[in-house]
Parts: structure tokens; sequence; C-alpha cells
């Protein structure tokens, strides 16, 4: 089962993004003729699967073309990175308060805390054995992400790539009471996670743009199986009652997760060539996507400004 898994990601060994720091698998992979996924930044080798489930889920998404907004930056960048390079002073606190607020790194005990909630979730609330395998692949993914933030922090800065950063978004704090809650988090939440790889794919700094396809391909198949399961949730009436009415709770949170429309560190960011966009314009494209979703299920999307905390 460890050969198959590991033949599975092949490409990403060959690129680096997987495998201990000093490159052994990397070697190994290029030996047997893999090479890394040309501009995609992720597997094209067959993922594992649920026969008949439709897993990995973004597989069907990207079939019917790039489901996701472009974000063009004004200008280019005025200079690029890559890991080992000296980083301007502002520069290099820029990329670790972005890595801050992603989280998912090894060395961060809270994202493994965090995944071990997601597991209690799948273990307590599930409602069929089919969804509770899907959640552990979700699991699997999201550990794999891991191990890539993982690689990328040790060649920024070793100290912090073992520093537990607890995640300060109220949104991460949120109850999830319900397997309707956990569909909706899932659907918003790493929807978020998508929209902000996807700005990542132009980013001045080499290893984030390396491996964004992977993150956002894999964090839009996660927000995909939130979808899934919230639209077997509104398949009657007293479902769709509870989604939403439990709306109220995770669609502000979701739009807040874009931080300040007035945020004083968004030029920085985006002179550096670390975002493309304004927190404003990600999140209206945000927007945009999760109401047309919302009302294929035959759901409301509440007042943008209700309950929310950061306009």
């Amino acid at each position: 089962m460890a050969e198959a898994l590991v033949a599975g990601q092949a490409d990403l060994y060959a690129a680096g993004l997987l495998g201990c720091a000093c490159g052994h698998q990397r070697a190994t992979a290029a030996a047997r003729g893999v090479r890394a996924a040309d501009g995609n930044g992720g597997t094209v080798t067959t993922p594992a699967r649920l026969p008949g489930d439709g897993w990995p889920f973004w597989r069907r998404v990207y079939a019917a073309g790039d489901p996701l907004p472009r974000f063009t930056r004004a200008t280019a960048p005025a200079q690029r990175f890559d890991e080992g390079d000296t980083l301007p002073p502002e520069y290099r606190d820029l990329l670790l308060k972005m890595l801050r607020h992603e989280g998912e790194r090894a060395g961060n005990k809270s994202f493994l805390g965090f995944m071990a909630t997601c597991a209690d979730v799948a273990e307590t609330l599930y409602p069929t054995a089919a969804a509770r395998l899907i959640k552990a692949e979700y699991l699997a993914e999201e550990l794999k992400h891991a191990i890539m933030f993982h690689r990328l922090a040790v060649g920024l800065d070793p100290d912090f790539a073992l520093k537990d950063v607890p995640y300060a978004h109220y949104t991460f704090h949120l109850p999830r009471e319900s397997w309707a809650d956990d569909a909706l988090f899932h659907f918003l939440v790493d929807l978020n996670g998508a929209f902000h790889a996807r700005d990542w794919r132009d980013s001045s700094y080499a290893p984030l743009a390396e491996m964004s396809s992977t993150v956002e391909r894999d964090e839009l198949g996660h927000s995909e199986m939130g979808y899934r399961f919230l639209g077997e949730i509104v398949s009657d009436a007293r479902g769709r009652a509870l989604a939403q009415r439990l709306l109220a709770k995770w669609y502000p949170a979701a739009l807040d997760m874009f931080g300040r429309s007035d945020s004083k560190n968004a030029p920085k960011f985006i002179g550096w060539g670390l975002k493309s966009v304004g927190n404003a314009e990600i999140r209206a494209a945000y927007k945009t996507y999760v109401d047309a979703k919302l009302v294929a299920l035959g759901l409301e999307p509440p007042d943008e400004r209700a309950n929310r905390r950061f306009l």
C-alpha cells in the first residue's frame, strides 16, 4: 500500500515538493523516468480514488474547463526570489505573515490539532460509511499540504517551520455541531484556500508558485466535497431549512476570511508580487462563485453585510 501511495505522488517527489530535505526521493523518481508535471505543479498520475464515488472531486470540475477566475496583476513584480535567496526584510516579513495565516505546516501543532477535530467530526456525525471514507481522503490530502508547506517553511526559516501558530481567525473556532455545519465549512473555507492558491500561480516567490496548482486543485476538490454533502442535505425540506439557517453563521465568516477591504498591508503584498489583487477584489470574485453554487441548490445567499466583522 505504501508503494502505491508513493507511486501515485511520484511527480510531487520529482518536483521536490514531497519527501525529505536531502532530496533522495526526488533523485529516485527522476532515475525512474518520472518528471514533475509541467505547468501543473501537482500530480498527473492516477490518484487514489473511491470506486464509483468520484474522488478526487476536482477531476470532474476541471474536466469542464478552468473553474476559477483568473486574477490579473496591474504590473509585473520587479523581482522574483527562490529558496536560498537573500530576501528584503519587508518581503520576508510579508511572506512569513502569509504562511502564518495559511497554517498548514507539519511543524504547526495547532494545524495537526485542527485536523484531529475534523477526524472527530467525521467519526461522530458522518451519515454513511462512504462519507466517512471521503473525509479520510480529505485528511490525507491536507496532510500532504502540511508536508509541502513544511518544506517551503524550512527553506525560508527553519525556526518558523517548527513554530506553533494557533488559528487566529474566528471561522476556525465556530462550532460544527451537525453534518450540515461541516459541509458548509468545507464548501466555503476550503474554497477560500483554492482562491488564494489560484492567486499564488504568479507569485514572485518561486517555491510558492510551484506548489500553487496542486494546492488550488486539492482545495477546490475539498470544497466540492462539502458541496456534495450539502447537496445531499438540502434534498429534503428539513435539510434545506437547516442549511439556510446555518448560512447565517458560515457565509459572513467565509467572506471575513479575506480580511479588511482597506487593509494597509494589501498594497505591500501586491507591490512585492506576493498577491495579484486586493482583499475586496478577490472577495468579490469568491462571492460571485459561491452565490451561484448556492442558488443552484435552491439556497438564498445571505446579505453580504449581515453578521460581518471585517468589511
